[in-house]
């Protein structure tokens, strides 16, 4: 497995396609359109762990969940992302990039700034659950103990095939293909509480880091770390 081709389009597949959303790193610029928050929902803890394949590269992906925070972690590219809200619902989110000792921090304040106020039930169930109703549905089967459902269709030029997991909200399988990619997610394990040795985020690790906030991420065009993750995300700063 050769996860350096191809971390960029990764992520920012993830970004676009599945939970964690972009948010713009122009500390001037709102998001065009940002993500609609969804109602409170109540969904029940866990801890998954996915084999995700793009075009050739495969690798492990995996998300926590509970209440008030959602974590996902992408070992092959060294980074890990959390969501937190309180219960005023006011977010916060985190990027950590272990490979460059690295946190970019964007507070409640920076969220609402750029206007990217998440979809919480999308970021908790990898795709937004609302995708389910553009989406044929089909047969069932069980898995992981529990009622899975075929959905399929196609939705924005992109063919869809999912195995959604009623009682989890996740799907155990997903493919999207489209424009000549093609990304799969298969779920490989399922628990209620994460197991040890999985790469959640060491805050006492992390503290280390050096931390960035977002909002001057715009005026430090100079550092290297920082220009490089502008670039890969699409955003240049403009004053």
């Amino acid at each position: 497995m050769n996860t350096q081709k191809t971390p960029i389009f990764i992520s920012l597949l993830l970004a676009m396609l599945i939970a964690a959303p972009a948010v713009a790193h122009d500390a001037h610029t709102h998001v065009a359109q940002p993500a609609v928050a969804s109602a409170a929902v109540s969904l029940q803890p866990l801890a998954a762990r996915y084999e995700l394949k793009v075009n050739q590269v495969a690798g492990d992906w995996f998300l926590w969940r509970d209440a008030a925070s959602i974590e996902t972690a992408n070992p092959g590219t060294g980074q890990n992302t959390i969501w937190e809200r309180t219960p005023a619902n006011e977010y916060s989110y985190r990027r950590i990039f272990h490979n460059d000792k690295r946190v970019v921090e964007y507070t409640p304040g920076e969220i609402k700034t750029r206007n990217a106020t998440p979809d919480w039930a999308k970021l908790a169930s990898v795709i937004s659950p609302q995708l389910l109703d553009e989406l044929k549905r089909g047969g069932k089967k069980t898995a992981f103990g529990q009622s899975a459902v075929r959905y399929s269709g196609r939705v924005g030029g992109q063919k869809i095939d999912l195995w959604w997991l009623e009682q989890a909200q996740l799907p155990s399988r997903l493919q999207i293909s489209g424009n000549g990619q093609q990304m799969t997610m298969v779920l490989k394990d399922l628990y209620a509480r994460s197991p040890a040795g999985w790469p959640r985020v060491d805050e006492d690790r992390i503290a280390a880091y050096g931390l960035i906030d977002a909002a001057d991420f715009g005026d430090m065009e100079s550092d290297p770390f920082v220009a490089r993750v502008m670039q890969q995300d699409g955003h240049s700063h403009a004053h």
